[in-house]
């Protein structure tokens, strides 16, 4: 096999630290297992001696199955992840076993039992359930220590956060539970409480190899500076531009602090890899242009391995950037173009879409079902209707088929297909915006607008709220769906109940508005409330039907966060949403933050071979997005 001179360089390196600076698509993992195969049979180190560690149990795999191939069979080498390194460690010591392992369930559920606790409010849905836990598992990342990290947590204030997070501990403890973070924890004390057992695994591994180094955090960077203390001979590979997992403690500037660790070793080394393989000229020339604008960052030349342009569909052009009036013509577009690749004889499977935030994609969703153009979900898209701000609108809408006149409109629609009773309907909306209504009340298991009224006799303003909402389900009763849910947000103030909602919680009020504004724009296609609730049924069932079947086993259009794109690869790529606010995300605030972000769409736009698509909308459901600042540093605007 024929190897480039830096290529060759790093596969020779024998003893000492060495830092691999791998460029999108610079054949690293190909660099990895060579070189693991150079100390076996070149340099006779014994294969037990060896650690390859990973991040996922897939890439674990790949890279045992690459070595395989190249030795024949070779065993020996121990190839795995951090969470499996250090779990073996600690199973041996403290006598775990896998029943101590938090399950996803679990931790959801236990989380969700500590934000309740603290006294968050009882609607706690999946998204702040998911910051909470990429919080807690940060927070453990860094070390560990609530009074020495600063939360970044913007789902509460700081002292509930502790609150959430000393209980979700107490939880863990009483239950016997040790989540992946812990493990490293604990691996770390028994380091530094017992010298011996760190001696056994100095010298049980003498070689240590990592890949996707940019992505550690400093438990695990600390970690792995202990085990390989008595020889040093430390291999990481990885890409400072493609770090992109803050969220989870990890950050470039571990890489930055293993030269300064390692810098003056005897051996130590640092090698760029700057051909690209992967992608087209062009690719290489805009992605290059954006992450430049990075201050904090190892330089490096790239350039494409590639040869001339692309011929054919689309002539020379391999990017391609549009700009669109609104977000239905953006994502009409897309799905126009996918069809016309597929009719050319590209694999559906070789065509990725690509967004900021899981979020984005339901109206693509839609119009790709609507053509019969199979597509696969890579993660799980947020299904907004399931969202409890849909439901609030839901609840109204189909208490008014039941409260409201029924000679039309949304209680003509509903009169025979209304989903829940009336008092689980009414307790979603009771005070939804406020209408005073005690708590009380609404625990009665004869709960009626009739209970309410005797209850409140002597409560003048009480009794007009609740005359103002039998009016207000009377008007929905007669109302087309769109019109009824503006109604929702304007006449019975659902929108100010929201504003104030986020306010009060440090809510991502826009994310909140954006569901609503989603809601609006799927109401319009449909004339009725019947036709509109098939529609999201069917939609809810083909994303379910979709996130139960086994990934690896689907084929078709590839829908994927950037995050989730991270170390794949694809014939042509469309980048949508490409708007301020998207990306960079608007939590972004601080110049850290909008590096990670330009990091972020550094790893969207290397994903593609052939054709990079980038789209955005002035229009994204009634608010006005500006393009993207990282388009003009690409130079794509």
């Amino acid at each position: 096999m024929n190897f480039n001179k830096d290529q060759s360089l790093a596969i020779r390196h024998f003893s000492g630290p060495c830092m691999i600076l791998a460029g999108p698509g610079s054949g690293k993992t190909t660099v990895i297992a060579n070189r693991i195969r150079n100390l076996t049979e070149e340099y006779k180190v014994p294969p037990e001696k060896i650690l390859v560690i990973t991040f996922t149990r897939a890439a674990a795999e790949e890279m045992k199955e690459r070595y395989r191939v190249l030795t024949g069979g070779e065993q020996g080498v121990a190839f795995g992840t951090f969470h499996a390194l250090f779990f073996k460690i600690i199973r041996y010591a403290y006598r775990y076993d896998s029943s101590n392992i938090l399950t996803e369930d679990e931790r959801t559920r236990f989380i969700r039992d500590a934000a309740q606790k603290a006294g968050a409010e009882n609607t706690i849905d999946g998204d702040l359930i998911l910051a909470l836990s990429n919080e807690i598992g940060r927070i453990k990342n860094s070390g560990g220590d609530l009074k020495k990290i600063k939360s970044r947590s913007v789902i509460t204030d700081k002292s509930k956060f502790e609150e959430i997070y000393t209980e979700f501990e107490r939880t863990l403890r009483a239950e016997k539970k040790l989540d992946f973070d812990d493990m490293m924890l604990l691996c770390l004390r028994l380091f530094k409480e017992h010298p011996e057992v760190l001696k056994y695994w100095q010298e049980l591994y003498e070689y240590i190899l990592i890949d996707e180094f940019q992505d550690i955090s400093p438990l695990q960077y600390e970690l792995i500076k202990l085990l390989s203390e008595s020889k040093k001979n430390i291999f990481v590979v990885g890409d400072d531009d493609q770090s992109i997992y803050a969220f989870r403690g990890a950050s470039p500037e571990m890489m930055f602090d293993f030269e300064k660790d390692y810098k003056k070793v005897p051996g130590y080394e640092r090698i760029t890899l700057g051909v690209n393989y992967r992608c087209s000229p062009e690719i290489v020339e805009c992605s290059s242009r954006l992450i430049a604008h990075n201050k904090k960052r190892f330089k490096k030349e790239l350039k494409s391995g590639r040869g001339g342009l692309l011929k054919g569909l689309f002539k020379t052009d391999t990017v391609i950037y549009r700009d669109f009036q609104d977000v239905a013509k953006e994502f009409s577009y897309a799905v126009n173009m996918i069809e016309n690749l597929i009719a050319r004889g590209i694999d559906p499977s070789e065509i990725a879409v690509l967004y900021r935030v899981n979020t984005q994609p339901g109206l693509l969703v839609s119009k790709l079902k609507e053509r019969n153009i199979k597509f696969v979900i890579r993660d799980t898209v947020s299904n907004i209707y399931d969202h409890w701000v849909a439901k609030n609108i839901f609840a109204y809408m189909e208490l008014a088929a039941i409260n409201g006149n029924t000679d039309g409109g949304v209680g003509n629609q509903l009169s025979v297909s209304v989903s829940g009773t009336w008092r689980d309907l009414f307790l979603q909306i009771a005070n939804r915006p406020t209408r005073y209504i005690r708590r009380e009340s609404l625990r009665r298991a004869d709960l009626s607008f009739e209970t309410l009224y005797r209850e409140n006799a002597d409560k003048a303003y009480v009794r007009e709220r609740l005359d103002k909402l039998k009016y207000d389900l009377a008007m929905l009763s007669k109302l087309p769906p769109k019109a009824a849910v503006n109604y929702i947000r304007k006449a019975v103030g659902y929108d100010g109940f929201l504003k104030k909602y986020a306010e009060e919680r440090l809510l991502d009020a826009d994310g909140l508005f954006d569901i609503l504004n989603e809601l609006d724009a799927s109401a319009a296609e449909f004339s009725t409330y019947a036709d509109w609730k098939k529609h999201i049924e069917e939609y809810t069932e083909a994303l379910r039907r979709r996130s139960s079947e086994k990934k690896e086993k689907e084929t078709g259009v590839g829908l994927l966060t950037f995050h989730s794109a991270k170390g794949m690869e694809f014939d042509t790529v469309f980048v949508i949403d490409a708007s301020e606010d998207y990306t960079p995300y608007w939590q972004a605030a601080t110049s850290a933050e909008i590096e990670e972000e330009r990091r972020m769409f550094y790893v969207a736009l290397t994903r593609a071979k052939n054709r990079l698509f980038v789209l955005h909308a002035d229009d994204r459901f009634g608010k006005k997005r500006e393009p993207s600042r990282f388009l003009k540093e690409a130079r794509l605007l």
